[in-house]
Order: C-alpha cells, then sequence, then structure tokens
C-alpha cells in the first residue's frame, strides 16, 4: 500500500516575511472584475505545479499556503505504483515533512513553518491487488461498478474507472486498472515521472488499484498527527472490504446458516434471509421500497456480517468473481509482482 496524494496547508501569517514574498509571487492570477468599471471583485491565486506532471507538486497561496501532490513522485525513484519511503510505510507525518522540504527548497525563500503547524485536508491511500490476468481486473471494475451500499453510491464511471461518492466531504472512492492508466500517463508529451519497462508495465496490466480518499470532514474528527499506518490501513480495508464482502458461499444452505448465526436473534436472522430472498426475486430498488429504513439498514447489517459484500447484495446473487478478488493478492513492491 501506499499514500499515493496528500493535501495540506498552512496560515500564512506563520510563514516568514520572506517566505510570504516568494509564495505570492508563484503561478497565475485569476480574477473577477467588473468590465464597465473595471473594479476586481475577487481574485485569487493558481495553482502552481513545480513539475510538469500533473501529479506532481503543487502549491498555491491565498490567506494560507497549499502544498498538495503524490508524494510517492518525491521519493526514491518516483514511482507512483507502489511507492518508497515514507509514502510506501504510510507514514503520513514524514510525507507531509517531505513535501513541505520539497516545497522549501523550491521556494528557497528559507524554512516554512514546521510540519506539526499545517493542516491536512485530503489523503488518498492506495492498494494494488493482483488478478490472474488483465480480463480479470475489467471483470472485477464491472462488478465493482454495479456495487452500491447505504453509505455509498457509485457516482461516477470513466472508461475503466469506477468512482464511489465522488462529491463527499468525508470519504470517497475509486477504482481502476493500473495498467492502462501507467500507458496513457507515460504517452503525454509533458510527462516527467518515472519510466516504466515493458515488462512493469504487461505486469502491472493486472493490478486492480482500490484507492480510498479521506477528507476534509474526516481530518475535521481526526487529528492528522496522530494517524498510524494501522489505522490508515484499517479504513482502506474497512471501505473496500464491505463492498467485495469476507466470507466465501459454497451454496445456499451455508449462506442461509451464515445469516441465522450473525443476526442477534433467530426472527432477525430469518427476516435478514428473506430480505435477501426479495432481492434475488425483486431486486435491490423494490426490495427495499418494501421495509422501514429502519428493518431496511438492520437486514443489511446482517446480511455483510454473514459475509455478504455490497457486490453480492446490488446484484441480488454471490458474485462468482467476488472470491477470487478476496483472495486476490495484495502486492506492494515491483519484486512481488514480477516474480508472480
Amino acid at each position: 500500500m501506499l499514500l499515493d496524494w496528500v493535501t495540506c496547508r498552512v496560515p500564512l501569517d506563520l510563514c516568514s516575511d520572506e517566505v510570504r514574498t516568494a509564495a505570492q509571487l508563484l503561478g497565475d492570477r485569476i480574477a473577477r472584475y467588473n468590465p464597465v468599471t473595471g473594479e476586481i471583485r475577487y481574485e485569487t491565486q493558481a495553482w502552481d505545479s513545480i513539475r510538469s506532471d500533473s501529479h506532481q507538486i503543487s502549491v498555491r497561496c491565498s490567506t494560507d499556503l497549499w502544498i498538495q501532490g503524490s508524494p510517492a513522485r518525491i521519493m526514491g525513484d518516483g514511482c507512483a505504483v507502489f511507492g518508497a519511503g515514507a509514502s510506501h510505510a504510510l507514514d503520513l507525518m514524514g510525507c507531509v515533512k517531505r513535501m513541505i522540504a520539497f516545497v522549501t527548497d523550491y521556494l528557497g525563500a528559507g524554512s516554512l513553518p514546521s510540519a506539526e503547524l499545517f493542516k491536512v485536508t485530503r489523503v488518498d491511500v492506495t492498494g494494488n491487488l493482483r488478478l490472474g490476468s488483465h480480463a480479470e481486473v475489467i471483470q472485477g471494475l464491472s462488478i465493482l461498478r454495479n456495487c452500491e451500499g447505504g453509505r455509498y453510491r457509485v457516482s461516477q464511471q470513466k472508461g475503466d474507472t469506477v468512482y464511489w461518492s465522488h462529491g463527499s466531504k468525508l470519504r470517497s472512492g475509486k477504482a481502476y486498472a493500473k495498467g492502462p492508466h501507467l500507458q496513457h500517463m507515460m504517452k503525454k508529451p509533458e510527462y516527467t515521472g518515472r519510466y516504466y519497462t515493458p515488462d512493469e508495465i504487461q505486469k502491472a496490466m493486472h493490478l486492480l488499484r482500490l484507492e480510498l480518499s479521506l477528507k476534509r470532514e474526516f481530518f475535521s474528527r481526526n487529528d492528522w498527527r496522530l494517524l498510524t499506518p494501522k489505522q490508515l490501513t484499517a479504513e482502506w480495508a474497512d471501505y473496500f472490504e464491505r463492498m467485495i464482502g469476507g466470507a466465501e458461499m459454497a451454496n445456499d444452505s451455508s449462506l442461509q446458516a451464515n445469516i441465522l448465526n450473525a443476526a442477534p436473534t433467530e426472527g432477525q436472522g430469518k427476516a435478514a434471509y428473506g430480505c435477501w430472498a426479495m432481492i434475488q426475486s425483486q431486486g435491490w430498488e423494490k426490495a427495499r421500497d418494501c421495509y422501514t429504513k429502519t428493518t431496511w439498514y438492520r437486514n443489511l447489517k446482517i446480511l455483510r456480517s454473514a459475509g455478504l459484500g455490497d457486490a453480492d447484495i446490488s446484484a441480488g446473487k454471490v458474485v462468482a468473481l467476488r472470491q477470487r478478488i478476496m483472495e486476490a493478492q495484495a502486492v506492494s513492491t515491483w519484486s512481488e509482482l514480477l516474480a508472480a
């Protein structure tokens, strides 16, 4: 796993005069003005990309000094597939410190405030799952494209990418095929990132990439300075494992037993199994309309506890490829992927 994106900011008045002056001279200005009077009604600074590739570090100056981008691109050999250093270790404090140091060198105006004074507003926690072939990756995306749950909904689909809760201020998710993404990025004339060999590209075709974005509302509830790699991994796992599910279903009898065992009472277990049967026969939307909100979500909670993922529940059946996604090997290095 890796931290693939970080956005952070610090109040400009905590910066030295030299840093403020250098930061305010960065980038273009975006203004709104009255064409009749010439009055400027609004003005702000555009993001200034330190490097030309869209996933490199960018800075912007308003009342705060903002820094955002992929810490993986400025660590080790710049590998954005698996990361290196603090990015690979899910060390959020280490990533913020490295990004601050990078911007400090770029501005050349002395030290920025310490990392502890910055506020983090977005972090992308990313994992790579190796499937048997690129065809299985595409199949997996097709399953996830139809996967919806009470906490998130498929909000956007573009090519080989699926988004959940794209506009949420708390969490959002993304799944895509990493191999084609690498090919697309490397074809851009302005690309300045790491060169990936043909063998690496071919192996990356087996990767299903799952990205969790933790956003502003999440960090208003959680002190980013206290988040550990274990906690960030748990956030990622909780978000995506609920879609996929956590148990193998050999047949309908074993599923019924799992549901009854997962329920607090036998009556609630039978009700949840009846809900599952209705989803199978009537579909998700019609079944949901037959229950009160409280009963519907109680039944879903029991079904998930029994090992069904939201992919199963949305489809009204245990998805065949789900088990392969569950058993897919999480790979963290090129050596692991190339050896497979």
